[in-house]
């Protein structure tokens, strides 16, 4: 037994140390995993809509180069249109998440500089059910993920022009980043590289040039459509309206139940209708601040359960498979946060915690929901994995100090 457990630890530690194996089993992993999950997993489309939504738009960008869904930003219908819908874009969905596992083992070996943290992070991701889920239901999640991680990967290793090439696609993807990317861009050139404000202003400018010349094509296509300037979406007021309105009682976005806007289907026009129910909740907050604060606190809960608040996954299994996900992942990343980081750790992790709550502060504005803190969850993989690593390297040590390899303090 004695003589396994050895073989077991120096194999263990021959895989951390070398990097291109670590890396290797994590992505063999990642696409293991998913395979198995797109052949098991029947198709989610009849519970989650939005994946019909993204095929029709990505069907009808690619015949009139126009998406007509007033809600949508445009990067992933065209990344269908590309690949075309069905088994091509389940395996880009598939490869961007398996990606996604060797960018997380990647980032936190940036930031705790730890080869054995990074591997069990990025082997957490690789089989972790959420993000496994996600990848094979055809949603925008996994794309906007793998942006998201992918920018701060470069914006930890100050590569700033790559970092906002994948900001502002993360924006095109899901528009939540765009009022913190260039606060981001600020945060780390000041902060955590201790750039001069002259290096900081370039970043900063280079961001804004590079936004301006991805943006631009969305700007034209959203002229075109609506023949008014629209920066994003006329969708803004919708999601505003939803989680803020007298039908409002669980914090939640179903139309029907949380919100009904037949009160605004007389105004034809998709911006001037968004402007109106932009306006309907942002007077709904202004003289309901008590149930604005009531139904934020509701929207916290929803997105941080631990289990799911959607009917279609209320199940015993999708209920105990998130709990037994979720919970140790918060439980092991808040022990690292709150006993276990060390000193000047805080201030290097304190980019990714001021992202967590500003997300969260957002959600908390519009609506919640455990889906949109996915993407929040690889980076507490990170943390998670820098608790087990701890406790590996004391066991270990604990082991070598009983069979006289080492000093006993």
């Amino acid at each position: 037994m004695t003589a396994d457990r050895s073989f077991i630890v120096g194999a263990w530690r021959t895989l951390v140390d070398d990097d291109r194996k670590s890396a290797a089993l994590v992505v063999i992993c990642a696409l293991t995993t998913r395979v198995l999950a797109a052949v098991v997993l029947p198709d989610q489309s009849a519970l989650l809509p939005d994946a019909i939504s993204y095929r029709e738009a990505a069907a009808h960008l690619a015949a009139h180069w126009r998406i007509d869904n007033p809600f949508e930003m445009p990067l992933y219908p065209l990344l269908i249109a590309i690949t075309g819908p069905g088994y091509p874009q389940l395996a880009a969905d598939i490869v961007l998440s398996a990606l996604t596992a060797l960018i997380t083992r990647s980032l936190a070996l940036e930031i705790f500089k730890d080869r054995q943290t990074a591997t069990i992070a990025g082997l957490a991701v690789a089989f972790y059910p959420p993000l496994i889920f996600i990848s094979v239901t055809g949603l925008s999640e996994t794309l906007f993920i793998f942006l998201v991680l992918s920018a701060f990967l470069f914006w930890y290793r100050a590569q700033f022009v790559a970092a906002a090439i994948c900001a502002v696609l993360a924006i095109l993807t899901r528009p939540v980043l765009d009022a913190a990317a260039p606060l981001l861009v600020v945060y780390f050139a000041a902060v955590i590289h201790r750039q001069s404000a002259k290096q900081t202003i370039r970043h900063v400018l280079s961001y804004a040039a590079i936004y301006v010349a991805l943006m631009s094509p969305w700007w034209v296509h959203n002229y075109r459509a609506y023949h008014e300037f629209v920066w994003l979406t006329p969708g803004f007021g919708t999601a505003l309206y939803a989680g803020n309105n007298s039908l409002n009682h669980s914090g939640g976005g179903n139309i029907g139940e949380d919100y009904d806007t037949t009160a605004f289907d007389a105004i034809r026009d998709p911006v001037a209708r968004d402007r109106a129910l932009r306006d309907a909740a942002i007077n709904f907050i202004w003289q309901n601040p008590g149930r604005f604060v009531e139904l934020a606190a509701k929207k916290f809960v929803r997105m941080w359960r631990l289990w799911p608040h959607h009917p279609g996954y209320s199940g015993m299994t999708a209920m105990v498979l998130t709990f037994l996900s979720i919970t140790p992942v918060i439980l092991l990343a808040s022990a690292f946060l709150l006993f276990l980081m060390p000193p000047g750790m805080l201030m290097r992790s304190s980019p990714i915690l001021l992202f967590i709550a500003y997300y969260t502060a957002v959600h908390m504005i519009i609506v919640g929901t455990i889906r949109y803190r996915l993407p929040l969850e690889p980076f507490l993989i990170m943390f998670a994995a820098a608790t087990v690593a701890d406790v590996i390297r004391r066991l270990l040590h604990d082991r070598m100090e009983s069979e006289g390899l080492v000093e006993a303090k």
